[in-house]
């Protein structure tokens, strides 16, 4: 797995370990239907039931709204077994394909989820199957032209048959359907319930499957059936990066960011980068470019890079979910001192932006800051009256007066320790003859003074 490389600047890092992406699993939504030339709808089998002959399954329009009009549908897809299940009639290979136009579901029993055969709408084509065992690829003698109108798929069965369910699933309610022939059972029941229905009755309804130990909980069983579409439209994968902290000052408990931070002079402030992909594709080609900004400077090296969709080394990032950019210690700990001592004050930006070189829309949720204040004294205010440096700007060689028994650290504008001495004279000269032009800082215990070099 390529990994997700982030340098940065060491003064502002306490803790970096460049790791391999992580999954963290805090939303997993369902992305919607997305049409692209290719099979919509249950393509799973696991279980079985039996078919009546006259009886029908239909896929309905949770599943095919999102098919845009002036589509084709093409082929439809089922299982069937006529041969391993003989014991139990299911011998029936005639089935008919109809789709079906312009339907409600009503009835009087609609509450209970069972609707009128009258609410099934105008079958706008039909067309006679001989299946065989298995997978049955059936390819529409005319390609059905997707209107503005609902409409529905469903294979009818010519003689008692064995069809499949894929696995329960919770969210495919309204999705499938069953239209069956009342039984005794089914009138004795409709009777019990206060509804008066008749032998030979048809109905529509949901198939539903018991969980396992449950008597009150169901689950749906989305019926082995696609229909294969094709809009015409070359497809264009599409994807929507958004970045995300998560945040906790002086500890290790991260929660999701507040929407700012202040800090005092002993804190310490973790962040804990995510990023997710919201869009209707996994994002398997193109290059993801981070980039972390601290009071706009850039942090990072050349943005990090990452390759995906390589021939020999592949990440599919996919919908749904956060993924973290790092591994243990899970987070950039900046503690307020460093921030000091890189010259920051007042209240100034830490931003992580997220850019793909792919197909993302929506650009407005790839950028997430996050203001941090410093309640501490600043740098020209921190200066203790006792110590100076002098001369200011300096060339070759400064001195800091009033430095005896200290220690002096002076560091660049970059957190770079250039010079440091223990136990200073009283007037303690600085060689700065090898320092490049630029500010510096002079710390003397816990005063700090600035100086510029001048050559």
């Amino acid at each position: 797995m390529k990994k997700f490389y982030m340098i940065l600047a060491a003064l502002l890092i306490g803790s970096v370990c460049f790791a391999q992406r992580q999954t963290i699993k805090l939303d997993n939504p369902i992305p919607a239907n997305n049409v692209r030339s290719a099979w919509v709808g249950n393509t799973g089998a696991s279980s079985l039931d039996l078919m009546n002959s006259g009886d029908e399954y239909a896929i309905a329009p949770k599943q095919l709204q999102d098919i845009a009009a002036g589509s084709t549908v093409t082929k439809v897809k089922f299982y069937a077994d006529a041969t391993h299940y003989t014991s139990y009639g299911a011998t029936n290979t005639s089935y008919t394909i109809k789709i079906y136009e312009n339907f409600t579901l009503s009835g009087d029993l609609a509450m209970a989820g069972y609707y009128d055969i009258t609410s099934t709408g105008t079958a706008v084509y039909t067309q006679d199957v001989t299946a065989t065992d298995g997978w049955n690829e059936v390819t529409l003698t005319t390609p059905y032209t997707v209107t503005a109108n609902e409409f529905w798929v469903a294979i009818h069965a010519n003689g008692t048959s064995c069809v499949f369910f894929g696995e329960a699933d919770p969210n495919s309610e309204g999705a499938y359907y069953k239209y069956y022939t009342a039984t005794s059972q089914f009138v004795n029941s409709a009777a019990q319930a206060g509804f008066t229905v008749n032998v030979g009755d048809k109905f529509w309804t949901i198939p539903e499957y018991l969980v396992e130990g449950s008597q009150t909980e169901t689950e749906i069983d989305p019926i082995a059936l696609a229909v294969f579409v094709e809009d015409d439209v070359p497809y264009v994968p599409t994807s929507d990066f958004e970045v995300k902290f998560f945040g906790g000052i002086s500890n290790n408990q991260l929660t999701p960011a507040q929407a700012s931070y202040t800090l005092t002079a002993d804190q310490t402030l973790s962040l804990l980068p995510f990023f997710a992909n919201n869009g209707a594709d996994d994002a398997e080609t193109g290059t993801v470019t981070f980039d972390l900004t601290i009071n706009g400077i850039s942090m990072m090296d050349g943005g990090a890079p990452t390759d995906l969709g390589t021939a020999d080394d592949t990440i599919k990032i996919e919908v749904g979910g956060w993924y973290n950019l790092l591994e243990a210690p899970y987070a950039y700990t900046i503690s307020a001192q460093d921030m000091i001592d890189a010259g920051l004050s007042g209240t100034f930006d830490v931003c992580l932006t997220v850019s793909y070189t792919g197909n993302d829309p929506n650009t407005t949720n790839n950028r997430h800051c996050i203001p941090i204040t410093l309640q501490v004294t600043s740098v020209e205010e921190n200066i203790a009256e006792a110590v100076s440096v002098y001369p200011n700007p300096a060339n070759d060689m400064f001195t800091v007066a009033n430095a005896e028994g200290a220690t002096i650290v002076v560091v660049n504008s970059l957190g770079q320790v250039v010079a440091s001495i223990e136990n200073a004279a009283s007037n303690q000269t600085i060689d700065a003859s090898n320092f490049a032009n630029g500010t510096y800082f002079v710390k003397v215990n816990e005063s700090v003074v600035k100086i510029n070099v001048v050559k």
